[in-house]
């Protein structure tokens, strides 16, 4: 970019005092306002139009949540350093090749009831992420779906309740004989979760 003229001090994000200037952008023929240091260094001004005309704009929604969930669903399946990849490609979960570019599975979502509140969630948890195995749900009903999960309705959950507080049940007795945690147990008597 090209400088047309220096503009005045002003204070950054974190709070240093910057130069700053206007620049001419040769790409989108605007004049845009930038850092000195930065207005000399870029090429460009990188707005959509400058983006959209070297041919690296492709849906302006790296920002959204969707972009993020879809983001995140191909760490966990295809980054083996990704902490959560032992539990999904690491057991052999894999992501259909339509889903592996962003505008195919973001149409997808919005047509299947994606929301903002919403998760992702696989229907069978041992299948793959593909447009028949996938819905949305909140966390909590995602949360029960869990693999290892053992406790699959509310009723098991108020029977815990009842072994706890009728026949004096301690927790750890309750997550030995339901095979789940005791901190689960804490959750379901305390009615933070199966409520």
């Amino acid at each position: 970019m090209k400088l047309i003229r220096k503009l005045d001090i002003r204070k950054d994000k974190n709070g240093y005092k910057r130069r700053w200037g206007l620049f001419w952008c040769a790409d989108c023929l605007q004049e845009v306002e930038r850092q000195m240091t930065q207005g000399k260094k870029q090429i460009s001004c990188g707005s959509v139009q400058c983006v959209g005309k070297k041919g690296n704009f492709k849906h302006g929604e790296t920002k959204t949540r969707l972009h993020r969930i879809w983001i995140n669903m191909k760490q966990r399946v295809l980054n083996p350093n990704e902490h959560a990849y032992k539990d999904y490609g690491g057991r052999g979960i894999t992501i259909c090749n339509e889903w592996l570019e962003f505008i195919p599975f973001r149409d997808w979502a919005l047509n299947n009831g994606y929301a903002e509140n919403l998760q992702i969630n696989r229907i069978n948890n041992d299948g793959n992420y593909e447009p028949s195995n996938c819905n949305f749900k909140t966390p909590k009903e995602n949360s029960r779906h869990r693999r290892g999960q053992k406790i699959k309705n509310k009723g098991m959950a108020n029977e815990i309740r009842d072994l706890h507080i009728v026949e004096g049940w301690t927790q750890k007795q309750l997550a030995e004989k339901f095979d789940i945690s005791v901190a689960t147990i804490s959750l379901i008597i305390n009615n933070k979760i199966w409520v």
